[in-house]
């Protein structure tokens, strides 16, 4: 009884791990999105540069001062106690406004560049996956061909046997048969790199026989758009020199607010008596202030300032121009990829149902003796490399459906 509770256990345990290595694209996104550093460290990016965006509206803000405090000379040892309020706001300051462009620029930036962060992660994550689909599915392609190949080579052995065959033919088709075995070996050895990838995008350090679940094909391509300009908004590498443009107008802006005066108002109450909260001797001012400043480091330091500002601008502007022009460039190449590898996967789907075809056709022709060697080889040899040709169509198709994503900045869960 003792002994087949083991038994029962061993199985739970084993199933349990089983059900453990099974990874689905969702699992994997999941795991990368939780353990992935850069990630992490741009979403904190985000967050600082969201509290430095709302920080900078401080200056804008109104102040508000309350003081109570006593004193006592030599001349009257009774103490005398003040109480006060005073307020002041900042109405006009260029440089102020200027800050907060700042600010709200480099939260666009860090947004950008956390869409970026996770668009690459997608990506790298998504190649690992195809590569482990397309590993597990080798391995299935490569089994399937040694049962061809071992197959033939009995079948040419026989005949051999039976003086209806050479002996290089025969010998040939056990070599055949041979190579078909070190390709299974071969992508034994391909499926553990893949699952060894897989655990480094899941941020593992330990090996972990990941079995991917899901379909080994990619979804059809979208229609061509009329206009790519319209999927500009979503690449990162846009959105980050438009980014970058903005800081660079806010600098010049900075620099071009020593020129504009700073306008503020202030208002004051106090009270002061013998008693810790006095209640007379009321006295209130108010007032308004207008500063200029008078160039600190010199007019000419001013100038050179704003201009080099203004320099930095237009260059952030045709960088702009540069990344849009690139971007439209990327986005029309991907698509048409795209779009040739699945016409291709077509293509080679429909080669492998005829290949299969005559290979069956083949078989009965040349065990009936109605077929030489030389061409049934050929037939079958035509039939190993179209199923080989076929899984790479397939795998190439996902790569390219990966970089059209890509290209559209698509991130991380979407």
């Amino acid at each position: 009884m003792k002994r087949s509770s083991l038994v029962l256990l061993s199985l739970a345990l084993t199933r349990a791990a089983a059900a453990e290595s099974m990874l689905t694209w969702e699992d994997s996104v999941a795991r990368a999105s939780a353990a992935n550093p850069a990630l992490n460290s741009a979403r904190l990016s985000v967050d600082a540069s969201r509290s430095s965006y709302y920080s900078s509206f401080n200056g804008f803000l109104p102040s508000l001062t309350l003081s109570n405090g006593v004193s006592e000379s030599n001349t009257s040892r009774q103490p005398s106690y003040t109480a006060s309020a005073s307020a002041g706001i900042t109405l006009f300051s260029a440089g102020t406004a200027a800050s907060i462009r700042s600010a709200s620029a480099a939260l666009n930036s860090a947004e950008a560049s956390l869409r970026s962060a996770s668009a690459s992660l997608r990506s790298s994550l998504r190649q690992a996956f195809s590569a482990l689909l397309f590993a597990q599915t080798s391995l299935d392609t490569a089994r399937r061909i040694i049962v061809i190949r071992r197959h033939d080579a009995e079948l040419v052995s026989l005949r051999y046997e039976s003086g209806r065959e050479s002996k290089g033919n025969m010998l040939r088709a056990k070599a055949q048969a041979l190579q078909a075995e070190f390709a299974v070996t071969s992508a034994e050895r391909d499926l553990r790199t893949a699952r060894r990838d897989m655990s480094r995008q899941l941020g593992r350090e330990g090996f972990e026989d990941f079995v991917a679940t899901g379909a080994f094909a990619s979804a059809p391509p979208p229609p061509q758009p009329g206009d790519f300009r319209e999927l500009l908004p979503l690449r990162t590498d846009v959105a980050l020199a438009e980014a970058s443009t903005r800081s660079s107008k806010a600098s010049l802006e900075s620099a071009k607010s020593v020129f504009w005066p700073t306008l503020s108002a202030s208002y004051s109450r106090s009270r002061s008596g013998a008693t810790e909260f006095p209640n007379r001797s009321n006295s209130w001012s108010a007032g308004a202030s207008l500063s200029y400043s008078l160039f600190g480091g010199g007019p000419a330091a001013a100038y050179l300032n704003a201009r080099s500002s203004r320099l930095s601008y237009e260059k952030s502007q045709s960088d702009l121009s540069s990344a849009r022009q690139t971007a439209l460039s990327d986005l029309e190449s991907a698509w048409s990829n795209y779009a040739d590898a699945a016409d291709q996967v077509r293509v080679q789907d429909a080669l492998l149902e005829a290949a299969r075809q005559r290979n069956d056709e083949a078989d009965v022709r040349y065990g009936s003796g109605l077929m030489s060697f030389e061409i049934w080889e050929g037939i079958v040899s035509e039939r190993v490399s179209t199923e080989r040709q076929a899984l790479s169509a397939r795998r190439s198709a996902m790569d390219a459906e990966t970089a059209w994503h890509r290209a559209l900045g698509r991130a991380l869960g979407e």
